[in-house]
């Protein structure tokens, strides 16, 4: 059960936004706001470590740090340019 009550003031646009997804989804409008509001708070909720691992997890290829730095630079410069970005 919902223990807090919030107000929050809308535009008239806003609300008929959210109206209209209430209505085609047969819920209320407190649902359809408490789930935008989870949408949004979650994701940033997800801890750094679990990023990491989920970067780790990827198992994509990684070389030696110099060996990455000079492709950026080639993707970015061209294929013709130096380390120090003239061509």
């Amino acid at each position: 059960m919902h223990s807090e009550r919030t107000q929050v003031l809308l535009t008239p646009s806003q609300r008929q936004r959210l109206e209209r997804i209430a209505s085609r989804e047969g819920r209320s409008l407190g649902a359809v706001i408490r789930d935008a509001v989870d949408a949004y708070t979650l994701q940033r909720a997800r801890p750094r470590h679990e990023a990491l691992q989920s970067l780790f997890a990827q198992d994509a290829p990684v070389a030696d740090w110099e060996v990455m730095k000079e492709e950026i630079e080639r993707g970015a410069l061209g294929p013709d340019a130096d380390r120090s970005g003239r061509r």
